[in-house]
Formats: C-alpha cells, sequence, structure tokens
C-alpha cells in the first residue's frame, strides 16, 4: 500500500460512501473504486460490505483502518519534522568577532537583508578563538574570522585576504612619524593588547616568542571598545589588525618591518552540508571583505 491509498482508504472508511469521498478527494470514481480494489487485492483481505454506492466496512477493514490510522500520523510525524527542518534552514546563526564586526553586520542587517528578506540572520560576537569553537561544537553555522594561520582538523577555512598588523599610535607619539618599526622597539611599551582569545594577540606573542623578544604589556583587554578609549587618550599605543583601525581617526598606523599578517576567512564545520542559503551569505561576506581590501 502507498501512502495516497492509505489516505483514501481512511476516507473511504470514514465517509462510506465511494461518491462521496472521491468528491472530497477530488478524483473520480472509478480511480478511487480501482484503488480500493487494489488494497483489497494487494492484502488478500475483503475490507468492505458493498450495497450499491453504499459500503460496510468488514472486521478486517476495521482492523486494518486502526493499523493505517496510527501508521498516518507517524507519516504526518514524520512530515512535520521535515518541514520544521526545511524551515531552519532559512535561519543561518553566524559568529563575527569584533574585529570583523563593526565592518561586516551593517552590511549583513542591511545590505543583505534588504536583498535577501527570507533568509534570518542570527548574528553573535565572540572572540576570534571562541568563534571557530562554535563552528565546531556547532552552535554556530559558520563564522567569519582573521585568523593567525592555526587550524582545528574538522573545520573547513575558506581564506578570502591577508591584511597587516601594524602599530597604533597617536599624533605626537615619538613614534608617529616612523616608516616602520622593528618587533623590538614596538614591545618597549607600554602596550595595550587585546586579550589572547583573539587570534590577533595569539600571532603576536608567538612572534615575539619565536624572536625571543618579551613584550611590555601594560594592560590586555577583551573589548576593543576599551583599547580605542587607551589610544585616545594617549595612554599607551596598540597593535592590532589594520581594519580594526579604519573608523578611527586621530590615530596613526606604522608597519612592521616584518611579515605580520592576519588573514581573513570563513569557518564552516567539515561534517556539515552547506545549504543554498548559507552559500548566499558566505558569497556576500566575501565579495565585501575583498570590496574592502581595495578601500585605499
Amino acid at each position: 500500500m502507498t501512502i495516497q491509498q492509505m489516505r483514501y482508504f481512511l476516507v473511504v472508511c470514514r465517509l462510506q460512501n465511494i461518491t462521496h469521498a472521491a468528491a472530497e478527494l477530488h478524483i473520480a470514481q472509478s480511480t478511487l473504486s480501482q484503488a480500493m480494489q487494489t488494497i483489497e487485492d494487494e492484502t488478500g483481505l475483503n475490507l468492505f460490505l458493498r450495497a450499491g454506492r453504499t459500503i460496510r466496512i468488514s472486521q478486517d477493514g476495521q482492523k486494518l483502518y486502526q493499523k493505517v490510522t496510527a501508521l498516518l500520523r507517524e507519516v504526518d510525524a514524520f512530515e512535520d519534522g521535515v518541514r520544521e527542518m526545511s524551515c531552519r534552514h532559512g535561519k543561518i546563526s553566524l559568529a563575527i568577532p569584533q574585529q570583523q564586526a563593526s565592518f561586516l553586520i551593517p552590511r549583513l542587517l542591511h545590505t543583505f537583508q534588504h536583498e535577501h528578506p527570507e533568509i534570518q540572520l542570527d548574528i553573535i560576537e565572540p572572540y576570534g578563538v571562541e568563534a571557530a569553537r562554535f563552528v565546531q561544537e556547532e552552535k554556530v553555522d559558520l563564522a567569519v574570522v582573521n585568523y593567525d594561520g592555526s587550524t582545528l582538523p574538522d573545520l573547513q577555512y575558506r581564506r578570502i585576504d591577508s591584511r597587516p598588523v601594524k602599530f597604533i599610535v597617536w599624533p605626537g607619539h615619538p613614534l608617529a612619524d616612523r616608516p616602520s618599526i622593528s618587533l623590538a622597539e614596538a614591545a618597549w611599551g607600554p602596550l595595550v593588547l587585546l586579550s589572547e582569545e583573539f587570534y590577533v594577540t595569539r600571532l603576536l606573542m608567538r612572534t615575539f616568542a619565536t624572536a625571543r623578544i618579551e613584550p611590555n604589556v601594560a594592560y590586555y583587554s577583551p573589548h576593543l571598545s576599551t583599547l580605542y578609549s587607551l589610544l585616545r587618550t594617549h595612554t599607551a599605543p596598540s597593535i592590532l589588525f589594520e581594519q580594526a583601525v579604519t573608523a578611527l581617526s586621530d590615530i596613526v598606523t606604522i608597519p612592521f618591518d616584518t611579515n605580520l599578517f592576519l588573514t581573513s576567512c570563513i569557518i564552516t564545520k567539515k561534517s556539515r552540508q552547506i545549504s543554498k542559503d548559507q552559500r548566499l551569505v558566505m558569497k556576500f561576506i566575501r565579495q565585501q571583505l575583498l570590496a574592502r581590501q581595495a578601500m585605499p
């Protein structure tokens, strides 16, 4: 018996009239009669006691009716579950750490949502390292981070672009006029840095350790806004991903005389299928980051 035949059977049993059942199902009476005959032939049961167009359900028919009713309840629950899963594909969860958030979130919530109102975005702003863990633990669908090259084996890293990490000071600082700076000079400090949950700080600490340099760090903060305040008040220089300070005025960014870069990438879980809606979000993010790369 097919699912369709089962549904036909229940309607016939309920109405006990082929003509009325066919009308309710919007099918030809002959089609419905043939379907009931097929069920009897396939099961080997006499399901109906016929008297013209009026029928009565036999004892075997009543037993089958109960079994089919229970089975179709499970089928309906299964179909509802699949529909619910399908609807959730229209909701995409993203982790975007602070250094990317100020640039991407306004564009996602304004431009992308205007172009794709059918897709619901659920965005959180964790630390960079934490964002990768969220993808690994399947708490979010994807993350956009500036990472330091270290990877987790069960994650897929889609590289977009690389931008420099720079020494950040204010006009009038003794080093503000330098065209470049060495790691040793930057380490003299005192410095204010993001906490080690950020890829930029992990990259710095690893680079300093390789060069056997001990940086003079006065303060680690989990918030970019705190570092911005410390820079504005001329408290101490910082070292940050270049794009993290593009919105700030009255600051000076100085490149290092050695290569120090972070790579923007989109992280997904290798074992999870990427939906069509997720690909749209990923394509949009990539376009925005590449367009930013072209900015002066």
